[in-house]
């Protein structure tokens, strides 16, 4: 009883904790944004490994395109030629013929994406003294390339980050837990401790990919921004968040499988590559398991008087905190949702968190666009299996 209580508290007071945190992000991104602008806006070349068939990568890729900065060289990456992004990419250039498409072919001994960036940077050439790289399904704002590189111009970060958030358009539980859990990685990556690069949006000073190694690093690496996650702290690099750099998804009847899918690769990449993270994550999971689970099983005792009175009211009391505590965090989406699905999309995003994080104690690599990776200590790349 005691445990279940300290760890329902624990919940409570998590919640609690990153709502502040949310509730501060638009206060920091308006003073962001209040900093007076460089003198000079650095040339940058802005790197989007592309792959799939995303219905919404067109508008995506366009929106980072359109950017309002002076000096962008958009470069578009795909692994072959013949593959559907690429088909996208070739109708966006008779539109933006500024726009730059590489092949960059199969990976060999590194994930497909940190392959497609590698190539990426290896065209832009010499000029660009920033280097921001980009996913491909996640639609921009026209001053998001300014707000990610404005602290680097500035001189105050070699390393900025964004994130992005879920616009769910309908109320299915798999469409709001996958909303939730993004919401959730954002505020966590808002604190401090926690702050790392994220490869959706994030931008390095070209003198600094060099210094760092960062070529090397990925060119045996399974993923892009975990790895610098596990080796930029004992380097002494701090990563500046940039909370007005905030990318839009849209999710719409989202797929259980791609969400399970999704959520395997976030507890895998920290597995492999900051293991004390991951760890930390096995404690997030059972804090938000646990409690959950205790006020079930006695609410559902409770009629049968199987449990005391006290422990049917305990349970009822945490219900109704958790409740309201994931009320206020509704206001934190992008559109209103219904509570109800709110509330059972939280237990779904607990069920699929402890049902990943059971799985990957004993996962030895991953699947990542239908390749199967074997991974190593840091996120090391051990063997690939996939398409030729």
């Amino acid at each position: 009883m005691l445990l279940c209580a300290l760890t329902a508290l624990a919940q409570c007071l998590l919640f609690l904790f990153l709502a502040r945190v949310g509730k501060n992000l638009p206060a920091r991104a308006v003073r962001d944004a209040a900093t007076p602008p460089p003198d000079v806006w650095p040339q940058v070349a802005l790197v989007i490994p592309a792959a799939g068939s995303h219905p919404r990568m067109a508008l995506a890729l366009e929106s980072f395109i359109c950017q309002d900065y002076p000096k962008l060289a958009p470069i578009l990456v795909t692994a072959t030629e013949n593959e559907e992004a690429a088909a996208l990419i070739r109708d966006l250039q008779k539109r933006f013929p500024s726009a730059r498409w590489v092949v960059a072919g199969r990976a060999q001994g590194c994930g497909q994406k940190n392959h497609n960036s590698l190539c990426g940077v290896r065209a832009a050439g010499g000029t660009a003294e920033v280097l921001v790289f980009c996913d491909s399904t996640h639609r921009a704002g026209p001053e998001f390339v300014r707000t990610l590189v404005k602290p680097i111009a500035r001189g105050e970060a070699d390393f900025t980050a964004g994130y992005h958030q879920v616009r769910p358009n309908d109320t299915r539980p798999v469409t709001l837990a996958y909303a939730l859990c993004v919401l959730l990685m954002r505020f966590l990556q808002a604190f401090a401790p926690f702050t790392q690069p994220w490869g959706g949006a994030m931008a390095i000073r070209r003198s600094a990919f060099l210094r760092y190694g960062i070529a090397e690093l990925w060119a045996g690496n399974v993923v892009d921004d975990c790895s610098l996650a596990g080796i930029l702290p004992g380097l002494g690099v701090r990563v500046r968040l940039c909370p007005g750099a905030v990318l839009d998804t849209e999710a719409a009847a989202h797929p259980l499988p791609a969400w399970r899918a999704w959520m395997d690769r976030q507890v895998l990449f920290l597995k492999f590559c900051v293991p004390a993270q991951w760890i930390l994550l096995g404690l997030l999971c059972f804090i938000m398991a646990a409690p959950l689970c205790w006020a079930a099983l006695v609410l559902c005792a409770a009629p049968l008087r199987a449990v005391s009175g006290h422990a049917a009211w305990a349970a009822l009391f945490y219900a109704g905190v958790l409740a309201g505590l994931l009320h206020v965090w509704r206001g934190f989406l992008p559109v209103p949702v219904p509570l109800l699905p709110w509330l059972r999309a939280f237990v779904c995003a607990v069920g699929m968190l402890a049902y990943v994080y059971a799985r990957s104690i004993t996962a030895k690599g991953l699947v990542w666009h239908g390749i199967d990776y074997t991974v190593g200590r840091g996120g090391k790349v051990i063997d690939m299996r996939g398409p030729e």
